[in-house]
C-alpha cells in the first residue's frame, strides 16, 4: 500500500510540473500560475482539462494520429468521409477525389458518374476532369469513350501537353483494334514518357502488326535501357521490363 501511495504521489508531481512547465513555456504564468501554487492538486486537474487536452485535440499530429488509428481500423473510412464532404460542400475539387478514391476500388462506373457530374459550365473541358474521365472509361473497358474524351481535351486546348493523356489515347487506340495508329502513338512516347512501357508496348503493335525484326529492335532497347536498373524501378515497370524479355 505504501509503495502505490508513493508512486501515485510520483506520478502527481510529475503532472504537477509539467503543468506548470507548460503554463510557463506557452505563457499562461498569468493566472494558472498562482492556480498551480496554492492549489496543486486541482489545479493542475483544471488545467489539464482546460488547456492541454484542447490543445491536443486541435493539433495537426494528433488529428493525423487520430486518422491513420481510424484509417487502419476502418479502410473504407476516407472514402465516406469523402461522399459526407460532396454532401456538404459539392464542389468539381471534392467530386474528382471522390472519383479518385473509387477508382482505386475498381468502382469505374461511379467514377465516371462523378467525373461527368463535375465537368460541366466553365470546367467543362477542364484537362484533369477530362484525363480523370479518360482513366475511368477505359478502366471500364470504353476505349472509345476514353479516346473522345481525349480528344475533347486537345479540341479544346491543342498546345496543352501531357504524357498521362498521350498514353492513355494511344491504350485507346489499341483498344479499338486502330494497331498502327496505336504503334505510332507509342513510338511518339519513347523518351517523351518515363519507364519503359511505351517502348514495350511499340514493340508489341510491331509484333502484332507482323513487323517482327523492329518489334525484337524495340523490346531489346527496353531492355538495354532499362534492365541495368530494374531495382530501382517501380514494379509496374519491373513487369514491364520482364515482358520485353519474354518476347526477345
Amino acid at each position: 500500500m505504501g509503495f502505490n501511495f508513493s508512486l501515485f504521489g510520483i506520478l502527481g508531481l510529475i503532472v504537477y510540473a509539467g503543468c506548470i512547465f507548460h503554463a510557463i513555456k506557452t505563457g499562461r504564468i498569468n493566472y494558472w500560475l498562482f492556480i498551480l501554487i496554492f492549489l496543486p492538486g486541482l489545479g493542475s486537474l483544471a488545467y489539464l482539462l482546460l488547456e492541454v487536452l484542447p490543445e491536443l485535440r486541435h493539433s495537426t499530429a494528433a488529428r493525423r494520429a487520430a486518422s491513420g488509428l481510424g484509417e487502419a481500423l476502418d479502410p473504407n473510412r476516407r472514402l465516406r468521409e469523402s461522399a459526407a464532404n460532396l454532401e456538404i460542400v459539392d464542389t468539381a475539387e471534392n467530386r474528382r477525389q471522390l472519383a479518385e478514391e473509387r477508382m482505386k476500388r475498381g468502382q469505374w462506373a461511379e467514377a465516371e458518374t462523378l467525373y461527368r457530374a463535375a465537368l460541366v459550365g466553365p470546367l467543362a473541358d477542364d484537362p484533369a476532369l477530362l484525363i480523370g474521365l479518360a482513366k475511368a472509361l477505359a478502366g471500364g473497358g470504353d476505349h472509345q469513350g476514353a479516346f473522345d474524351a481525349i480528344e475533347q481535351l486537345y479540341r479544346a486546348d491543342p498546345k496543352y501537353e501531357s504524357r498521362e493523356a498521350r498514353l492513355i489515347r494511344a491504350r485507346a487506340l489499341e483498344g479499338l483494334g486502330r494497331t498502327q495508329e496505336a504503334a505510332d502513338a507509342y513510338r511518339a512516347l519513347i523518351g517523351y514518357t518515363l519507364g519503359p512501357e511505351a517502348q514495350v508496348r511499340y514493340g508489341l503493335m510491331l509484333k502484332k502488326l507482323g513487323d517482327r525484326p523492329r518489334a525484337k529492335e524495340a523490346f531489346a532497347e527496353a531492355v538495354r535501357t532499362y534492365g541495368r536498373r530494374r531495382g530501382r524501378l517501380d514494379p509496374a515497370d519491373r513487369d514491364w521490363i520482364a515482358e520485353a524479355e519474354r518476347n526477345l
